[in-house]
């Protein structure tokens, strides 16, 4: 199945736009959660931020090394919409 997601450009941007999407959403969210020093949603957006990661840089990775732009293209624009998302969640 893994190997279905990585040879097909269009579903593996997607997967990428989506974790990275998430993944950068939940680093601001981390971020403003230890300046808080709010240890338990700290801890826990942690743990999200680190199983997202592995998921986006997994498939990123593969995309960058064969040169697949669509993947690439969705890393900038999940971590782009990530951040405002983020930011927005809080206030």
């Amino acid at each position: 199945m893994l190997k279905s997601i990585l040879t097909d450009p269009w579903i593996s941007g997607f997967i990428v736009l989506v974790t990275q999407f998430l993944f950068v959403m939940f680093r601001t969210l981390n971020v403003i959660h230890t300046s808080e020093r709010n240890i338990l949603k700290a801890v826990i957006t942690g743990n999200a931020i680190g199983i997202l990661w592995l998921l986006s840089i997994a498939i990123g990775a593969d995309a960058v090394m064969s040169m697949t732009w669509q993947p690439i293209l969705a890393y900038l624009i999940g971590g782009t919409i990530g951040t405002f998302v983020g930011f927005i969640l809080k206030k």
